[in-house]
């Protein structure tokens, strides 16, 4: 999933933001995220859940408890989206040319959220 759709979500932001500060046992970042967001630690789960499906997170067991953190990954993954956007601003999007066919393709294929 894009890093700008993942993130659009406030919930996962705040994971994100959460982790990004280091590695965190689950039931903490759900103490977090239910407090400020109001919404169950079902739902907190779902949202770890889409987070590790998308290389995002991992997370390793201590006896019962599960610490998450951030992959390295994730930093390739928000340049690469980062990357795409300012090539797009540098190709000044809307005048194409006739060999602008793949960019054409390339950009219908993130809109409809095949990657």
């Amino acid at each position: 999933m894009n890093s700008f759709r993942l993130l659009a979500d406030p919930i996962r932001y705040r994971i994100v933001e959460i982790l990004a500060s280091g590695e965190h046992m689950s039931g903490n970042i759900s103490d977090v995220i239910t407090s400020n967001y109001g919404v169950s630690r079902a739902a907190v789960s779902k949202h770890l859940a889409l987070l590790r499906d998308n290389g995002w997170v991992d997370f390793r067991e201590e006896g019962s408890a599960r610490w998450y953190r951030l992959t390295e990954a994730v930093w390739e993954r928000i340049d690469l989206d980062v990357s795409w956007l300012k090539f797009l601003w540098e190709r000044r999007i809307g005048q194409f040319s006739n060999n602008d066919s793949y960019l054409l393709l390339h950009t219908d294929s993130r809109k409809s959220g095949l990657e």
